[in-house]
């Protein structure tokens, strides 16, 4: 039987769409595909069983901790021969042996396009490992068309040789039932923003601009980890009264949120797509968005969008969540046909597309 190997070990990490996409994929892909045994490597097998959930069949392998110089030098050319892999799927880089026999995921080139929001080194390592990856893995896939575009422009890769497995939304989940958080009581008019704290997620942005909002009793629910935020964008959300700030969130109450929102709001500077601006229309909630990079092509004409570089960018959000608290931004009646296109059931089936597109190549 074909041997699949998946490089799973963003499911060990931090939450960010680069896991989501990841867990989404295998919980799908061996279902449709019986004939293609999945090998996937983490660091941890029950941990993943428990992710991916009942009758997901897989092989699992120990991925020992480090960073993706020791994997790719090291263990993915040991591994492909123990393991007896036909084809290698990983993250962004991909080792020096056989390239041909790689599918690299590189889900944005934002560290090209928006070099401010890294650090050198970071900036820098990429730029060497994921550009000498795009230029020799046998198959090269990302997640938008506007990254497809993007890394075809910064590595030469002609753009019919880069597959798009775009992320996607589970509609079904967006309606289950699920409770508010407590900080959050039922009742409460609020701005919802989802996502890790760091500098390219604009927070700064959202808190200026929720000062527009002139209803006392309005909240802006602010959702995820500090990642490298600046200081002074910490200190200014933990001041602001009218704030709450949330980390750790079960899935079920995420939910909650997003489908009782007033507004989500997604003021992001650089994405390679934006799951949460999927998950907000799923849950059927009004979405003010950014309208940078792959942002619109998540959203579709089912948001409203607003110019995070602009000429006035905190003035233009505050109008516009002022709207949503006056009544005058209503859930955009498109936003079905918007997530209908992108559910992660049609995204495993590109996966597994592109897994036998490869294949056939090697032959």
């Amino acid at each position: 039987m074909t041997r699949i190997g998946i490089d799973a070990h963003v499911l060990d990490g931090k939450y960010q769409g680069t896991r989501t996409w990841v867990l989404e994929i295998l919980r799908r892909a061996p279902l449709l595909a019986p004939d293609l045994t999945f090998v996937v490597y983490s660091a941890d097998a029950d941990h993943v069983a428990g992710l991916l959930g009942p009758g997901v069949p897989f092989e699992h392998r120990v991925l020992p901790a480090g960073g993706p110089l020791g994997r790719n030098l090291r263990f993915w050319p040991a591994a492909v021969r123990r393991d007896r892999l036909d084809l290698l799927v990983t993250q962004y880089f991909s080792p020096p042996r056989d390239a041909r026999r790689q599918l690299v995921v590189v889900h944005d080139v934002l560290f090209e396009t928006h070099p401010s929001f890294f650090g050198w080194k970071t900036r820098w390592r990429n730029k060497l490992l994921v550009g000498w990856s795009v230029r020799r893995a046998g198959a090269v896939a990302t997640v938008s068309e506007y990254s497809r575009r993007e890394i075809a422009r910064a590595y030469g890769r002609p753009v019919e040789r880069i597959s798009v497995i775009n992320n996607g939304v589970d509609a079904t989940a967006a309606l289950l039932p699920g409770s508010l958080p407590d900080r959050v009581p039922a009742g409460t008019r609020f701005a919802l923003m989802v996502g890790r704290l760091e500098p390219r997620k604009n927070l700064r942005t959202a808190l200026a601009a929720f000062v527009h909002v002139p209803d006392p009793d309005a909240r802006l629910v602010v959702v995820g980890a500090d990642d490298n935020e600046d200081p002074d964008v910490l200190a200014a959300l933990a001041a602001e009264p009218r704030a709450i700030h949330l980390t750790g969130v079960p899935q079920d109450e995420l939910w909650a949120l997003y489908r009782e929102a007033t507004v989500f709001v997604f003021p992001s500077l650089g994405e390679g797509w934006g799951i949460p601006v999927l998950e907000a229309l799923a849950a059927g909630t009004a979405v003010v968005a950014s309208s940078a990079t792959a942002i619109p092509e998540a959203g579709g004409d089912a948001c409203t969008y607003f110019d995070p570089t602009g000429p006035d960018p905190v003035g233009e959000l505050g109008r516009l969540l002022a709207d949503a608290f006056s009544g005058h931004l209503a859930p955009s009646g498109t936003a079905g046909a918007q997530v209908s296109r992108y559910s992660w059931d049609r995204s495993a089936v590109s996966f597994v597309t592109a897994i036998r597109d490869a294949l056939a190549d090697l032959h």
